[in-house]
């Protein structure tokens, strides 16, 4: 018989594990921080997770289910950032500019330049990862590596309701040393543009533990803490 483990347990167990991989390679454990991607994940699960009141922010990637849950009577209750992490269309934009307090996925000048619009509109200031594209998938957004630089040099000058609060990549299908190297080219381009208290999210269920070793510090977990939970 399969042994389930709640959300809020599995999160706890998934903190342990973190710190021992940080104390591993040298790192402090607190420079890590874990982003629950509660996508598809159900209220009832969601509930319990947050039963653990260490959690202060929560990633979602699809717009209209996460308003649903989060207008919802049993989720509104609870205070908590929520971090856009999917791929960003432009008329969606203003709403998730509205509703969520991060954009993990600013992946073209067009797309800033009407979220910097967007955000003036709304007299408020965006905060965006810039996201890199790591595969030659085209379903993937992401700026590619060659292509940061430039992208996040333009948006500094020309997007004044943008700030620019770190990168975000999601690593491609191939061996550790592969990932690793991604890894490292992505932390290298942060360090040129970025303070160590910004974010680089490199790092999902898959790969966390090369991306710490890399130097993330924000790691994207759902199914690790949702996959064998019970409702």
């Amino acid at each position: 018989m399969q042994a389930f483990l709640q959300p809020n347990l599995a999160y706890q167990t998934l903190v342990k594990e973190v710190a021992e991989i940080c104390l591993s390679c040298g790192r402090n454990p607190k420079e890590v921080k874990i982003l629950p991607v509660v996508k598809y994940a159900t209220i009832t699960q969601i509930k319990n997770l947050l039963t653990d009141k260490t959690i202060s922010c929560i990633a979602e990637s699809r717009l209209q289910d996460s308003l649903k849950k989060w207008q919802s009577a049993e989720l509104k209750p609870y205070k908590v950032k929520k971090f856009f992490i999917g791929r960003l269309q432009k008329n969606k934009a203003a709403k998730v500019l509205e509703y969520f307090d991060l954009i993990c996925s600013l992946d073209n000048q067009t797309l800033a330049q009407f979220i910097n619009e967007k955000a003036k509109e709304q007299n408020k200031i965006a905060e965006c990862l810039v996201q890199i594209k790591l595969t030659d998938k085209d379903t993937q957004g992401g700026a590619s590596l060659n292509e940061a630089s430039a992208l996040i040099e333009e948006i500094l000058r020309t997007c004044p309701n943008i700030k620019l609060k770190g990168l975000m990549a999601i690593a491609p299908q191939a061996s550790e040393d592969i990932i690793e190297q991604k890894f490292l080219a992505v932390k290298k381009l942060f360090d040129k543009y970025f303070k160590p208290s910004d974010i680089l999210s490199l790092g999902m269920s898959g790969d966390y533990k090369i991306a710490i070793k890399s130097g993330s510090n924000m790691i994207r977990i759902g199914g690790k803490i949702f996959e064998n939970s019970e409702d």
